[in-house]
């Protein structure tokens, strides 16, 4: 007898995949026959948040929790969407505390403090949330957790909470649970980073991009022609006589980083950089390597970006275009010499 898969179980597994269309059509059918239920109701509001309509997300998450009131899952999931899609740590926080009453389950109860923990440091008041958030953290410490994904985010708050120990305790057990979980191999990179132990760090990058170049696009994911388009939009934002300075520095589009920039010890995440030597360095009589001066962009860590900093109210396709003409604007002030403290002072860093 052959056994037949769970349909709501493959539209998750389509949307993980980037095939927002073909978890959109499971959807569709599950919603035919099924429309009232609360697993139903869950892939829909996942699939709203995809398409980037948060509102109809959180609408449909509630009237799953309503279907089912002991399921923390729709509270799980609203919490988050309140938390990344909206910055409301307080909403976040509510329904984390909701959901953690109804679960019985290490697992699912480590989720909800992770959340809860994620939420406490993204609060006004730092110290006070950092507080809490370690306490959080200490009850997911005594939880028998062996997810991948949910070790990542442990480790990703322990470095938050500049804890370095602890996060390559976890990243380390995440890796080892799953090795193909890039998310943990970048985390150690910049634990091996902050503690300046550069072998390591390349070989955990390495293995990122590695990761990376294997993972599908985002169902946001654009065209290279449009994301040339963005680009070029962003130049002309510049005044005249930047534009006229810029003449001869292309824009290079790339998906990553290249694996010699890896090598080098630059971050495989980066979402651009600039080539070469900025003008107030060049010298017209000089020993100088002659180098050609570019702005790189890459489009899969801008497109992962748009994923993890949704502002208020966008979709991941306008945070993706916003992400891009910073970039630009970013790189080329590079260009003109502008160091990190400069660019945060004109909003670019």
């Amino acid at each position: 007898m052959s056994h037949q898969r769970d349909p709501i179980e493959r539209g998750w597994e389509l949307l993980e995949a980037g095939d927002l269309a073909g978890a959109e059509a499971v959807l569709r059918k599950a919603e035919k026959r099924e429309p009232d239920s609360a697993e139903v109701l869950c892939l829909g509001g996942a699939v709203a948040s995809a398409r980037g309509d948060i509102d109809a997300a959180l609408a449909l998450l509630a009237r799953a929790a309503e279907a089912d009131p002991d399921d923390p899952h729709p509270l799980l999931q609203a919490g988050e969407l309140q938390l990344y899609s909206r910055d409301d740590p307080e909403a976040a926080l509510a329904l984390a505390e909701r959901a953690l009453a109804l679960t019985d389950d290490d697992e699912d109860r480590a989720d909800v403090l992770l959340l809860r923990a994620e939420a406490e440091l993204s609060r006004e008041d730092q110290d006070a949330g950092a507080e809490r958030a370690l306490a959080a953290m200490a009850l997911v410490e005594d939880l028998a957790v062996r997810d991948p994904v949910l070790l990542t985010r442990a480790g990703q708050i322990y470095l938050e909470l500049d804890d370095g120990e602890q996060a390559e305790r976890v990243f380390l057990a995440a890796v080892d649970e799953d090795p193909s979980q890039s998310d943990a191999h970048h985390g150690l990179g910049l634990v091996y980073e902050q503690r300046g132990d550069r072998e390591a760090m390349i070989k955990a990058w390495t293995d990122t991009r590695r990761l990376d170049e294997l993972a599908p696009p985002p169902p946001w994911h654009i065209s290279n022609d449009e994301f040339e388009r963005v680009a070029e939009e962003a130049m002309a934002e510049l005044p005249s006589e930047v534009l006229d300075r810029l003449e001869n520095v292309p824009v290079m589009i790339e998906d990553l980083p290249g694996e010699h920039l890896v090598r080098e010890g630059y971050d495989p995440r980066l979402l651009g950089l600039f080539s070469g030597v900025a003008l107030p360095d060049k010298s017209h009589v000089s020993n100088q390597v002659p180098v050609i001066d570019a702005v790189h962009l890459f489009q899969r860590n801008l497109e992962r970006q748009s994923q993890r900093n949704l502002e208020r109210q966008s979709t991941h396709r306008d945070h993706l275009l916003d992400e891009i003409r910073i970039t630009v604007l970013h790189e080329t002030a590079h260009f003109f010499g502008l160091d990190d403290d400069d660019l945060e002072k004109i909003g670019l860093g």
